[in-house]
């Protein structure tokens, strides 16, 4: 009876400490990089204009100064759902895929990332109350660091 209580215990908190390390996931690859970026809000009529603004990946969070101007979006903790590399063209690719979502009331937010080595993609959708109600798409790449 003892050891199937320790057991239990030993294996709930395996099973604890494994989903928080998920939450708290932070990649060197990507931690503290900036990115300049160009967004493009998704409409039924097309894209809308180009916008230049920054993606920012800082304390296990991605962030937006325009998606916080456009849709009041905080940071928002991210998880990597990818990290692969492989060889193109004789070259090294690394490419990573995030995930973040952030809720807030009845408005829910989603990023979806891929950043191939220095490159950047992705969109972010707001739903309120499960529906759609606005869409970005953005690109671009990692902000030279000032020497």
């Amino acid at each position: 009876m003892k050891n199937t209580i320790t057991l239990k215990t030993l294996l709930l908190s395996a099973g604890v400490f494994a989903s928080l390390s998920v939450f708290a996931q932070k990649n060197k690859f990507i931690e503290g990089k900036k990115y300049d970026v160009t967004f493009y809000e998704v409409k039924p009529a097309g894209r809308g204009k180009a916008v230049p603004s920054n993606f920012l990946v800082k304390s296990g969070k991605v962030e937006s100064d325009l998606m916080y101007e456009k849709i009041a979006l905080g940071p928002a903790a991210y998880k990597v759902v990818l990290d692969s590399t492989y060889t193109e063209d004789e070259t090294e690719m690394h490419m990573l895929k995030l995930e973040a979502e952030l809720q807030e009331e009845k408005n829910e937010y989603k990023w979806e990332v891929t950043v191939i080595n220095y490159d950047i993609e992705g969109t972010v959708v707001q739903l309120k109350s499960g529906v759609e109600k606005k869409k970005f798409e953005f690109d671009g790449t990692e902000k030279a660091k000032k020497k």
